[in-house]
């Protein structure tokens, strides 16, 4: 898991994935930095004017192993994290970020209210799913479950439409020249004859059964690798609201009180579509009002005014930014354009091109939403009343059997497994890891307070059973170990016969009479390109065939017991227009790499000129694993 954790950060899906969480959840702007954390010292980074707390970073931490081990289906624990250093990777990544954000905003590049408004609305899930548009409460709702304030939240925006605009200038024109496209075409299009022959177990005798000195240093040599994990077997009892909502009474009548308290955020609201001119002065808008209507276009009226022209598509009044214009705009008829109007913001004039009137849906619409409302609320207080009289029968000394028996709680027995959820009869249950990783806090005959599970759920456990890590007996591994032995020296027997031959064939003797003499048949494979080259003979074969000069001789490992011995019989150039139709598509793959090479130089450049430091060790504390006992001093100061 841990080596999958690492090799997955190298890749360009871990610094989306990054830049998702920084957007999504936890990365701080300096302007909205918390005053507390800052003068206790806790920083994880220091960017310009910039820095994100010890409480940030967890935060991000944790949600992206959440994904990840939601995405490979096995849990991994804070502290095997850190051991393979996870932590540095995405302190490494937020740093990066933090410093090119703190860079652009220092540089004066940063996006108008108004874009950040735009941006946020364009969001699905803060929109109402009957009347489709934009729903504060939505909005309101999710910063609470990230931990967000709207002021952060919209740094975050901010620092996102900072960046793509300097990426797009950065971009703007940057086409590498076309040969060197050609030159990769052709790389990428060159095609190869080659012969093979391959080493299996046929091909070599076979070895002798081990004797027990032999058996008994071969165990002792893999012992650790047959370590049992441990494994605990415990109960469960869940209080869960989807349990119950079916057993839910419906009451019309407080269905229709919902219905008339929630009508105005479940009513369509008008919407207009409206042009609006921007304007220096009271004049300059007096100027846009009359070319308006004298009938010309608003870009002229605007030329006019020395202004610029906002255009809102069917939008509701609360999608125009500046209040005072959003009331006037919507007092006025279709076509009708107003007089001057000095908003929050400026001058400004409007015209409104159309209006499409508010809806009000009707009960019997919404009822199905309602029900399911009221259902979910029903149950959410159910289970509450039911983890307080659980905890009360606990308290009172019942055991877990008992309370559960008297609140009609189900309690399972699960079946024994790893801190990884892997349990004896080959099931995963890595989908549970935080009551599994309760369920290892405790001893033998342990008993958990009711936690909770998130989405209204909570759950107990009951440790019956501790089997400890182990490594079994020889005896207990017997067959297995003698099977173990047997395949490392066959394996051992055709490395070592493929080794000999590859030397024969570097000596010149025939390819065809080294392969007879061993009793394995020649192939040649035509025509072999980079292209097809791995589905044909596997990426270990491909990568000798195409590093092999013509007349080169190779040996690679095809499988777990077969070797294949090659030579490159000749080596074709693509030809002329194939290769000048397929420049073109190298040359814009190239573009595209170089353009992430330039987008890492930002970053990286951005970290030296702002001196940008790291402190990993407080890092690591905010992960709840103990650091080593030493003072936290900046791990990079000036990444490059």
């Amino acid at each position: 898991m841990i080596n999958g954790f690492r090799a997955f950060t190298k890749t360009w899906t871990f610094k989306i994935l990054m830049g998702i969480l920084a957007l999504s959840f936890v990365v701080v702007g300096g302007s909205q930095l918390d005053v507390l954390s800052a003068a206790s010292g806790n920083s994880v980074i220091k960017a310009g004017s910039r820095e994100v707390s010890a409480q940030d970073f967890s935060k991000a931490f944790d949600n992206y192993k959440k994904g990840a081990q939601e995405q490979s289906g096995k849990a991994v624990t804070n502290e095997e994290a850190v051991n393979e250093g996870l932590h540095v990777r995405i302190l490494e990544e937020m740093a990066s970020m933090e410093s090119l954000s703190s860079y652009l905003e220092k540089a004066g590049i940063k996006p108008s209210a108004k874009m950040v408004v735009d941006q946020i609305s364009k969001y699905p899930m803060f929109f109402n799913s009957i009347t489709n548009r934009f729903d504060k409460d939505k909005y309101t709702q999710f910063l609470g479950q990230q931990g967000l304030t709207e002021t952060k939240f919209e740094q975050l925006i901010r620092d996102d439409i900072a960046a793509n605009h300097f990426g797009n200038a950065a971009a703007a024109g940057l086409k590498l020249p076309r040969v060197y496209g050609a030159l990769a075409a052709s790389f990428g299009m060159e095609s190869r004859d080659v012969s093979l022959f391959i080493l299996s177990p046929s091909n070599v005798e076979q070895p002798a059964q081990p004797n027990d000195a032999q058996l008994t240093a071969f165990y002792n040599e893999n012992k650790e690798r047959l370590r049992r994990p441990e494994f605990r077997q415990f109960s469960l009892v869940t209080f869960a609201p989807k349990d119950l909502m079916a057993s839910i009474t419906i009451d019309e009548a407080e269905l229709k009180k919902r219905y008339e308290f929630k009508r105005d955020t479940l009513s369509q609201a008008e919407t207009r579509t409206l042009v609006q001119i921007s304007a220096k002065d009271a004049k300059a808008a007096a100027a846009a009002e009359a070319a308006l209507k004298a009938g010309q276009s608003p870009e002229a009226a605007a030329k006019a005014a020395g202004g610029e022209v906002v255009n809102y598509d069917n939008k509701p009044k609360t999608a125009i930014p500046d209040k005072k214009i959003a009331d006037a705009a919507f007092s006025l008829a279709s076509g009708a354009v107003s007089a001057p109007i000095q908003g929050d913001l400026g001058y400004a004039v409007v015209k409104v091109v159309s209006i499409t009137a508010g809806s009000v849906p009707s009960f019997d619409a919404v009822k199905p939403q309602l029900t399911e409302e009221y259902r979910q609320e029903k149950a959410t207080e159910i289970v509450y009343e039911r983890v307080e009289a659980f905890e009360k029968a606990r308290g009172a000394g019942d055991s877990i059997e008992a309370a559960a028996k008297k609140l009609n709680l189900s309690m399972v027995n699960l079946p024994p497994m790893t801190a990884e959820g892997q349990a004896v009869n080959g099931q995963n249950y890595a989908q549970f890891a935080p009551v599994i990783k309760v369920a290892f806090d405790q001893p033998k005959g342990g008993k958990s307070e009711v936690q909770e599970l998130g989405n209204g759920e909570y759950f107990a456990v009951r440790v019956n059973e501790v089997v400890p890590s182990e490594v079994p007996a020889l005896d207990q591994v017997k067959p297995q170990m003698v099977q173990a032995y047997m395949q490392q020296k066959m394996m051992d027997a055709i490395r070592i016969k493929a080794d000999t031959l590859s030397e024969r064939l570097r000596k010149g003797e025939d390819f065809k009479a080294v392969a007879a003499s061993v009793k394995a048949p020649v192939e040649t494979l035509k025509g072999l390109d980079r292209q097809t080259g791995q589905q044909k003979v596997g990426p270990q074969i491909a990568a000798r065939v195409f590093s092999a000069k013509k007349g080169d001789t190779f040996n690679a490992q095809a499988s777990e017991f077969a070797y294949v011995l090659g030579r490159v019989d000749t080596v074709t150039a693509p030809e002329a227009n194939s290769a000048n139709v397929n420049s073109v598509l190298a040359q814009r793959g190239l573009t595209q790499a170089t353009f992430r090479d330039v987008e890492d130089m930002s970053r990286s450049s951005t970290r030296a000129l702002l001196k940008t430091k790291t402190y990993p060790q407080t890092a690591i504390k905010a992960l709840g694993v103990t650091p080593p006992a030493k003072t936290d001093t900046p791990a990079s100061t000036e990444k490059k």
